[in-house]
This record gives structure tokens, sequence and C-alpha cells, in this order.
């Protein structure tokens, strides 16, 4: 007959090893630390005629976000955020505005919680396009080059993502000047104003009624977690 105390020994061990696996396997939390810029493109076109306060809205980051040297999340995850305000473009009211705030990414290691602001939203990319030249008058059969012209290239692609360490005194400031000068939007007929119910940005236009296309870039700043 097997020690009883052999037994509950042996029992106790393996609960101990059970216990040290799981703290093993569990990842340290992330932290969005606050000041960090989110540089991303909306996956869907969000029309403020077919939208509603509450529905989600979805973007792709184009850019490794760092903290400390270490990235906390990575080009292509996904941010989850929502529609706070929709008034679209009338007679009565011709300004129309469309509200959207970002509140959760999705890592590899799952969600993440954070709070932010919409800085500036800039026009979706643009494809490279070639132009030929016109045939030259003196030999209209010799081959001529080709004009290339190519517009701003994003913040980071698949092979070279950019990479974008935050929090830094510096840089914030230096995007607050760049921000001052350009303005917070490219985009004709959109600017940037403060909702409604004060806090958060939010898109406006007098000239129509507000459309996000897909693609559009947006640049954000974390503000909490």
């Amino acid at each position: 007959m097997e020690n009883p105390f052999k037994i509950i020994l042996l029992a106790a061990l393996l609960s101990l090893g059970c216990v040290a696996s799981a703290f093993q396997a569990t990842p340290a939390p992330i932290h969005m630390e606050n000041g960090s810029i989110l540089y991303a493109e909306l996956s869907k076109t969000i029309d403020a005629k077919k939208t509603k306060v509450g529905d989600p809205v979805t973007a792709v980051l184009v850019a490794d976000v760092l903290s400390h040297g270490k990235i906390v999340a990575r080009h292509d995850s996904k941010l989850i955020g929502h529609v706070t305000e929709v008034q679209l473009h009338t007679k009565e009211t011709p300004e129309s505005r469309l509200g959207i705030v970002f509140d959760k990414v999705i890592t590899k290691d799952g969600e993440v919680p954070f709070q932010s602001l919409l800085l500036a939203i800039r026009p979706a990319e643009r494809a490279v396009v070639d132009i030929p030249n016109p045939p030259s008058q003196r030999s209209s059969s010799a081959p001529q080059p080709m004009q290339t012209q190519h517009y701003p290239a994003q913040q980071g692609n698949n092979n070279h993502p950019s990479r974008i360490d935050s929090p830094v005194d510096d840089e914030m400031k230096s995007r607050d000047r760049e921000m001052a000068k350009n303005g917070p939007t490219d985009i004709d007929g959109l600017s940037l104003s403060s909702a409604a119910s004060g806090g958060a940005q939010t898109i406006i236009s007098t000239q129509r009624t507000v459309k996000l296309e897909s693609g559009v870039k947006i640049e954000l700043r974390v503000t909490g977690q």
C-alpha cells in the first residue's frame, strides 16, 4: 500500500507546478503610454449619412508603436472605436459633424484598452501614376523616357515599417508645431473642431455631409489607459 504522505506530497508538488506554469504562460500586461502617437488608416468608409452614434469603426496601424524600446503594438494591428457624434449637412444645419473615438487595439496578446484624441486626418494613399512624355517633333520613332509622379508614401509598410518611440516630449512638441503649420487635415472641405459636448475632436464640414473614405490616414494621441 502506498504511503499516504507521499501521495499528498506528490499531489502538492504537481499543483505547485501547474500554478507556476500558469504564471509563466501569462504575458505581461501591455501598457500604452500617455502621449504615444498612433498612425493608422481607416479600414472602411464612414459616411455620416449611413451611420449613427455608437456604430463601430475600425482602422489598422501603419507603424509600430514602441514604449521604452519595446514594441507594444505592431503595424497591421487592428484599432477599434465607435462613432460619438453625427450631424448631416442641410439648409437648416449647414455644419455637418462626425465624431469618432478609438479606444482599443487588438494585438497578438489580446485586446488593450486605451483612451485617445484624434489629432489629424490625411487623404488616402494615392497610387503612383506613370505619365509618358509627348512624342518629340524631331523624332516620333525614338523611345521616350517615362515621367513618374510620386505621391507621398505612407508612414510604414510591411517591409520597413516606421517605428514610433513614444512618448518623447521633443517629438510631441515637433508634431504640435507641424500641425499648427499644416493644419490637422489635408482633405478639402474638412476640418477638426472640438466636439459639441466638449473634449474629443470632431470632423466638420460646412460644404457637404462628412464622409471619410476607406484608407484615410488618421493620427491619434494616447491620453490614458
